[in-house]
């Protein structure tokens, strides 16, 4: 009876611990593009770079297991609720984006205030390689247009995972894409050149910046586990199974011209006016 009674324990213990660290994986982020305020105050209207990433990279973690991302429209309600927390946030969000630089404890107190422990933080801004002045994609759009620039942009993309509870960095990484059409020209003189940049836009971060942040993310709160393996020792061959050497056993391969050619003393050279085709 007692032995029953302690296998029934045993079960009882287990599932209560599986169940436990079951819940005790999850990862609640909070994502936070430089331009999270700067709601269609282009000239285009168009969402802003940062945003955009955003959008993506949340879409993208959100698939994932055990990662909740809050959303931007409940991130701006909140902090419209906040006015001092959003002079903050605005205040640190610039400065990150001219000179990368983060502001750990605007960063713990928008942890308290979303309920996270860990913020990614995006970035983008346009430059050109005759000036390092950092610009917002869609000013560019607009002064290239305006005065028809017609050299390319580079858009430049930073994202930045922080540990919020110990104030480190977890992981950073740059994303550069020459922005032009196929001309080599950034410029949009009606609006349906415009939307064709806006597209761009989100296919390349939908498509390459988004997975490559949502990746790296992943690896650093589930590292992959290294496996090791056992390299088997070299064979031994029977030496009577080896293959023997058998000379000559190419010339089925030469001609009787080339074998005269290379048994001849006169090297055959070819004639430097010759022509050389290549078939494909």
């Amino acid at each position: 009876m007692k032995k029953m009674f302690y296998k029934f324990l045993l079960i009882v213990a287990v599932f209560a611990f599986s169940t436990t660290s079951a819940k005790a994986v999850q990862f609640d982020v909070l994502v936070l593009p430089t331009e999270v305020f700067g709601v269609c105050q282009n000239y285009f209207c168009f969402p802003e770079p940062s945003e955009i990433a955003a959008n993506y990279v949340i879409d993208q973690l959100n698939k994932t297991k055990n990662i909740n991302v809050v959303k931007l429209s409940e991130v701006r309600a909140k902090l419209d609720n906040n006015q001092t927390l959003r002079d903050e946030t605005e205040n640190m969000l610039s400065t990150f984006e001219q000179t990368e630089k983060i502001n750990y404890e605007t960063l713990k107190k928008l942890s308290t205030e979303f309920n996270v422990k860990s913020v990614i933080i995006i970035s983008c801004y346009a430059i050109t390689d005759r000036a390092e002045i950092r610009r917002n994609l869609w000013e560019v759009l607009e002064i290239s247009s305006a005065f028809k620039i017609t050299y390319p942009f580079s858009l430049t993309t930073t994202a930045v995972l922080v540990d919020t509870v110990n104030s480190t960095v977890m992981w950073s990484g740059k994303f550069s894409k020459t922005v032009s059409d196929s001309n080599g020209y950034f410029l949009a003189l009606n609006q349906a050149q415009a939307a064709s940049h806006l597209e761009k836009i989100r296919q390349y971060f939908r498509n390459f910046v988004a997975p490559s942040i949502s990746q790296n993310v992943n690896l650093r709160f589930f590292p992959r586990e290294v496996r090791t393996f056992t390299v088997k020792g070299t064979p031994q061959i029977d030496p009577t199974e080896m293959p023997q050497f058998k000379p000559n056993a190419l010339d089925h391969l030469i001609n009787a011209e080339q074998k005269q050619q290379i048994e001849g003393e006169q090297p055959n050279y070819l004639d430097s006016t010759e022509e050389l085709i290549f078939d494909f």
